[in-house]
Parts: structure tokens; sequence; C-alpha cells
């Protein structure tokens, strides 16, 4: 389906924003930098020096200021001290994994300055036993849970409750799930187990009873509120290293922030917005990634190919976040999670080739469904306003995959679901706009079974087949009440049009100031028309790809790629001009560097 291309407002001319970052005045790679900085609505002095300089000092807001906080802290420093067991219950995907790894790690090492190693084995802390099949993890005072993907489902379960009272459970800490889980941690309380919940979901009208840690809640004093669960785990873990410094324990000054490379990890992955507190996080944690001492994940970013050093949004989106994912998706994110906690090369070296394998399976799994869901795809089904498919055969842990895949490319909510043990189970995409999760909320009353989510992202659950017709039904209703044409047209939108010319050293330099890139700040798109194209050919091992040579204003000879499109050689023409649309990259191989054009669409010139 062809996009729209939509270039974004240009800044008007009074906008000349001063910093010291602002220092490029050769050709008018200033203007580029200002239409950039407009184009994010980053538009006062103020805001323009701290979106450029992001600072530790001016952007990080203090734990204390959750309302909650100081209980949640008080009831783990007694949990500890009385020698009880604290579970840390955390979901399946990146975002839990590493929001639980991170207040794993902060807890074991409170414990371990608090009082001596009280595990039953030999080698303390530093030695475990294998997961059992129940996802029950570690025996230790300080344990964890992850629950089965396709055999559990999403957030915490009535079953769990019971398996947590029997190992001794009398402190629970849900990690990105927990707070739509009302009946159950009701009763996880009549149960013995006091429960903190750390998390960033949407919530119902009712609110569990516990020590309730979201940056959204009604009437919280928190003043930063697009974390993601990693950043709550974060300020929670900060807090409970202050109280522990203020107790006297002998944690050294700066210890917390070697927690930052988790904290990069997911806030990317969960694709919260870069702004404000995630920005500051993000800059500070890409650079402790970059440098992480944790064993597994050193083991991971190498099996991957990745370069210490080199460590970006994009390393993160495209590497090594989809590897944490696919272990929950393939296998038991338990493996993830291990891997994060390794402590030695051995078992650092062998989860992490597991993660290699989950991840490649998850690759053709996904391949597969893609086509067999391409199949049931039909020109009617093209035009109604939201897409729901389901196929018994499709993998739960994937469904949301494929869903985002047709969001980007169809422009309007899409719904897929699957089968596990006969239970169907389904993730929603959206578009913005439309909240999905609102929307499967109240077309699914009487249906399904379970749902949470984002706005954008959703999960459900039904038992019935036969009413996956009616849901259907009642969804593109609901969409059709609330979404105009003009919001299901696919929308390319460009940062700034600009000559060919225009790319060069300078403007990358400048490009790099916007880093780092995500949500909600995007790497740059440029829009340059009229371009004559000098060669065009294929390349990959199948010929998926598009290589072109442009000839700039000046005479320059600039390459552009354009991945998994080689299919479109067929369009280009030599000395016939185009219009290209496209992201500036710097391009290192075998000592060299060069600067390239990524294409993100093309088209041929008006005439």
């Amino acid at each position: 389906m062809k996009k729209r291309w939509h270039i974004a407002d240009g800044c008007p001319s009074e906008f000349a924003p001063t910093s010291p970052n602002l220092s490029f005045e050769r050709r008018g790679v200033d203007q580029v930098v200002a239409q950039l900085l407009w184009a994010r609505n980053v538009r006062e002095p103020d805001d323009i020096a701290t979106f450029l300089d992001p600072s530790w000092e001016t952007g990080i807001h203090e734990p204390s200021q959750f309302r909650q906080m100081a209980g949640a802290v008080d009831r783990v420093f007694q949990a500890l001290e009385r020698h009880e067991r604290i579970t840390v219950h955390g979901d399946y995907d990146a975002d839990g994994i590493t929001g639980s790894a991170l207040l794993i790690t902060a807890l074991r090492e409170i414990e371990r300055r608090l009082q001596p190693p009280r595990s039953p084995l030999s080698g303390g802390w530093s030695a475990y036993p294998p997961p059992d099949k129940e996802g029950l993890g570690e025996v230790s005072l300080i344990d964890f849970y992850i629950p089965h993907r396709d055999k559990e489902g999403y957030g915490l379960h009535r079953e769990t409750v019971p398996k947590l009272q029997a190992r001794g459970t009398t402190v629970m800490i849900t990690v990105d799930c927990g707070i739509a889980c009302v009946e159950e941690i009701a009763l996880a309380r009549l149960t013995g187990i006091d429960t903190i919940v750390v998390d960033h979901h949407q919530f119902g009208e009712t609110l569990p009873v516990g020590h309730l840690i979201h940056p959204g809640l009604p009437e919280e004093t928190y003043p930063f509120k697009y974390l993601a669960a990693v950043g709550v785990a974060y300020k929670f873990a900060c807090a409970l290293i202050e109280e522990a410094r203020r107790r006297t324990l002998d944690i050294p000054a700066g210890w917390e922030k070697w927690l930052l490379d988790l904290v990069a990890i997911a806030t990317v992955t969960d694709m919260v917005p870069l702004i404000g507190e995630n920005r500051v996080l993000e800059t500070y944690g890409l650079r402790v990634l970059n440098k992480t001492r944790r064993i597994g994940l050193r083991a991971l970013i190498e099996s991957a190919g990745l370069t210490f050093g080199d460590l970006d949004t994009e390393s993160v989106g495209f590497a090594i976040g989809p590897r944490l994912n696919a272990a929950g998706r393939m296998d038991h994110a338990e493996l993830a999670l291990r891997l994060l906690l390794a402590e030695n090369d051995e078992e650092a070296r062998l989860l992490a080739q597991e993660l290699e394998r989950c991840n490649r399976e998850r690759q053709d799994a996904v391949r597969q469904m893609m086509s067999e869901a391409e199949g049931q795809l039909t020109g009617d089904s093209l035009q109604l306003t939201a897409i729901i498919l389901w196929n018994r055969k499709w993998s739960p842990s994937l469904v949301g995959l494929v869903a985002g895949r047709f969001v980007d490319r169809f422009a309007r909510p899409v719904v897929v679901v699957g089968q596990h043990a006969g239970k169907w189970i389904g993730s929603g995409r959206s578009i913005n706009g439309y909240n999905i999760t609102e929307a499967m909320r109240e077309t699914g009353e009487g249906i399904l079974t379970r749902v949470g989510g984002h706005p954008q992202a959703c999960g459900f659950a039904l038992e019935d087949e036969g009413q996956l017709t009616l849901l259907q039904e009642r969804l593109i209703n609901h969409a059709s009440a609330r979404l105009s044409p003009e919001q299901m047209i696919p929308t390319l939108e460009i940062d700034a049009e600009i000559p060919l010319a225009s790319i060069n050293e300078d403007l990358m330099q400048a490009i790099d100031q916007l880093e780092p890139f995500g949500e909600g700040n995007r790497r740059p798109v440029f829009l340059s028309s009229r371009c004559s194209v000098t060669s065009a050919d294929t390349m990959g091992a199948t010929k998926q790809h598009l290589r072109l040579t442009l000839v700039a204003e000046d005479g320059r000879r600039i390459k552009a790629v354009a991945f998994k499109n080689g299919s479109r050689r067929e369009e280009i023409t030599i000395g016939s001009p185009i219009d290209i649309v496209y992201h500036v990259t710097r391009n290192d191989w075998n000592g060299r560097s060069s600067i390239e054009c990524h294409l993100v669409d093309f088209r041929l010139s008006a005439i």
C-alpha cells in the first residue's frame, strides 16, 4: 500500500535557536537543525539546551516523589531484617525481564551487605539450581517468578498465589504487571503475602490493595508520567539504595548508575517516548550499556555481533531487545532473566547461545505466520476500519509481532489471535488516536476473559472460538465510529526537504546531536526531490535489497540503499529523476567511513 508523504511545517524564519552545541554555519546545516527541533516541538531556549545536552543533575527526579514509595521501601527492609522471602514477579517481555533483573540485583546487593548469606546452598548467593518447570526461579530469600507466556499468559494469576505461598513468600514485587490484577493481589493478601506493584500499564476503576508505584495513577505526585516499567523499577531501586545508605550500609557512591544498562534496553523496547526524564535515562543508560559489567549481557551483545562503544538505540531495538523477547516467545522468559543475572562466563555463554537459538526460531516462525496472515487478507478486508485475523496454529507469543507489522503497513487497528491449549490468546496494535486497550475492553465485554495493555498495544484472551466473529464485528463497528478515512491512510512523516548536496559530515554531526533516537524522537527523515540516478542494482543473497548511486547538485556521487525493496528495481529508469525519502547514516566498512542514504520510500518525480 503506497504511503502519503507529509512534510512537517517549516520553522519560521525568526526561529534561530541559540546553543553552544549549534556551531554549524556551513551549507545551511544550522537551518536543518533548527527545522528538526521545531518539528519535535522543541522550541524554547531552555528546552533546546536540555534536549541537546541531557543533564543528570537537572533532568532526574527524586524517587521519594512517588506517593507510596516510602511505604514500599519500609516493607522491603522489614522483610530483609526479618529474613522473609521476597519474590519478584516479572512480566515475560524485555521490560519486565530487565526491570526484574534490576530489582533483584539491587535487593541482593542490599541483602548481602545487611546480613550474611542465608542460602541453603554451600556456594552462597552465586550458586543456584536450574529453574523448575513452573518458573518458580531460584532458591534464595530473594527469588523470582516469571509466568510462561503461552501456558499462563500476562500478569499475576490466581494459580500462582498458592505456589508462592508454598515457598514461603511474604512480599511479592510485581514488575510490569499487577496494576490490573485486583482480585489476584487480594487473594495473595489473604494468604499473608504483601504486594508492591511496580508498573506503568493502564488500570481499571478499581486499584489493587498494596504499595503502588506507578507514575500514572490518580493523584500521583511523581512529575514524569511516561517511564517504562524498568524506569519505575530503577526509581524503586534507587530509593532502596538510598535507604540502605541511610542505615549505614556500605554501598559505594554511584553504584546504582551501573543499573542503567538495563534501563537503556527496555526504555527503547517498550517504546515509551524519549522525552524528559526518559531522554536523560536513555542517554546515560547507553553509556553504561557500552561498558556493562554484566557477564550475561556482554555475552548476549557479543553473540549478536555488536561492538561495544557503538551500541545505540538501534542496537537495542533491532538486536538486544528482540533476543531478550525471543526467550519468552519461543521457550521461557526465565532464560533471559537468568542470562542477565549470570555470574560466570560458562553460564552466560550457554544462555546467550539459547537466546540466539530462540531468536532464529522466532524469525522463521514469524515469516511463516506473516505469509499465512497475508493469505487471509482480501481487497474487502482492507477496506474495513479494523483488521482481525485468527488461526488455531498461530503461536500467541508471536501474534503481536504480526499485528504490529500490519499496522505499519495498513494504518488501522489490527488484532491477531492464536491458540494454545484450547485457549484463544490475541494481541492488538493500533494507530495514534485509537486506544486499542480501551476498545478491546468495550467490545470484548462478555467475550474476553482477560485484557490489558497500553493505548497502542494490548493483550487478551477468550475461550469460545465461536465468539471471534462477534468480536470482529464489534471491533469494526467501534473503530468505524471513531476513525476517519483520513486517519487510515498510511502516512510517511518527513522532517524536512533538503537538497541532496546538503548531505555531508557537518549534517551527520548535527544529526548525531539529536540522539538518542526512539519513540517521540525518531531518526530524522529527509526528502530530496528530482535526484539523478546513475546506477541501480539489487544486492543480497536473494536480491532482496536495492542499491542506487545518485548525483547531488554539486556533482558528488552519493550511495543510497533501500533494504527489502529489491523488487522495486523495475520502477527505476536510469536518467529519469526520482524523489527520495531517507535517513542519513554513516557506513563504516573495512576501516573506511562514508555517508549514505537509507531509503524509506521513493517515487518517480513529477514532470
